[in-house]
């Protein structure tokens, strides 16, 4: 199973808006891009989104609903929204399975301190569990249900964590892969989605 870190704004996410680069891989290579779902196997074109052809259009039309959704968040997220409808390129990091694994569990683990002390960033720490990351500042991570069912972090808590933290040498890799997509989503100022 692969693991990719995407950023870009959720309403491309859902509707498919987007080409990957194992698609642009496949479609280099000479070989036709496979999806493989309940309703079997489906064929994309070279150039085709990986939500079809009418996946632009769909994009157009959840906009609105998606915003009215967005602005229902917690945590001061609904005054700190991206632009949803950019067009800017979707930024796509793949990262080693498990190592992201061993990352996500020890980003899980009960906070301890010695002697009553943390160190600076510990609470920042669960953020990084996150599978959806938002390019704001709020200090605890919470359920998103819709637009996506999704534990959702900050971007900037969650950087924060991975540089402040002694992360397990298993999930190094991870690490690396989540700070290079997380700084995508700071820069970009763009959403970033964990896809497997």
């Amino acid at each position: 199973m692969a693991i990719d870190f995407m950023s870009m704004p959720i309403s491309r996410y859902i509707v498919g808006d987007f080409i990957t680069p194992a698609m642009r891989f496949a479609w280099e290579s000479g070989v036709p891009y496979s999806i493989f779902g309940p309703e079997g196997v489906r064929q994309l074109p070279e150039g085709l989104p990986f939500g079809g052809p009418a996946a632009p259009a769909r994009r157009a039309s959840v906009i609105a609903m998606l915003a009215e959704d967005l602005r229902q968040l917690p945590g001061g997220v609904s005054i700190q929204l991206w632009d949803e409808n950019s067009d800017a390129a979707p930024r796509f990091h793949r990262v080693d399975t498990a190592s992201y694994e061993a990352l996500v569990e020890e980003a899980r683990k009960p906070i301890k301190s010695f002697l009553g002390f943390r160190k600076r960033g510990d609470s920042h720490r669960s953020h990084v569990a996150a599978t959806l990351f938002l390019p704001c500042d709020f200090d605890a991570p919470f359920e998103m249900v819709t637009p996506l069912r999704r534990l959702t972090g900050s971007t900037f808590r969650a950087l924060d964590a991975l540089e402040r933290m002694n992360w397990p040498r298993n999930a190094e890799a991870a690490v690396e892969s989540l700070r290079a997509a997380l700084m995508d989503s700071r820069e970009g100022k763009m959403p970033m989605i964990v896809d497997w």
